[in-house]
């Protein structure tokens, strides 16, 4: 079997999220102070998960052009500069931009593409986000089935 922790499936499912990472806090405050709900969180929990989490997720699917999905992630949460950096500040928080990539292993198939502009760079600037870029094999056309049979 060929299925490994870098292996995602059979669609390509990219996707990135902005997160409020601490060991704990109340995500509830994020929330509120943002004025946006998040797609997820996660509760910190024994043995698992080691930390809390506050994430606003946006889909980009089989999307290679990801600065697009960057843009709307950024537009969200540019105007909260000030508010993220106090949240920060008062919680005890980092702030992180994950990619989550699906490289298509089809060789006819274009590979995802994403830039960091001036305005994403700027507010990565500004808010002391850091960027985290998780990369998974894909494989549409089904070559890792046809070496397990």
């Amino acid at each position: 079997m060929y299925e490994k922790l870098t292996y995602s499936g059979k669609e390509c499912t990219n996707y990135l999220y902005f997160s409020f990472d601490a060991e704990y806090f109340e995500t509830e405050k994020i929330t509120k102070e943002l004025n946006i709900e998040p797609t997820s969180v996660i509760i910190k929990k024994e043995p698992v998960p080691k930390s809390t989490a506050w994430k606003y997720r946006i889909d980009a699917g089989n999307e290679i052009n990801l600065e697009i999905d960057l843009e709307k992630l950024i537009k969200t949460f540019e105007s909260k500069t000030e508010i993220i950096n106090v949240l920060k500040a008062k919680y005890n928080l980092t702030t992180r931009i994950q990619f989550v990539i699906d490289i298509d292993i089809n060789p006819e198939a274009s590979t995802p593409s994403f830039g960091l502009n001036k305005k994403a760079i700027d507010f990565l600037s500004k808010t002391g986000t850091e960027v985290d870029f998780d990369l998974y094999k894909a494989d549409t056309i089904g070559i890792l089935e046809k070496l397990d049979g």
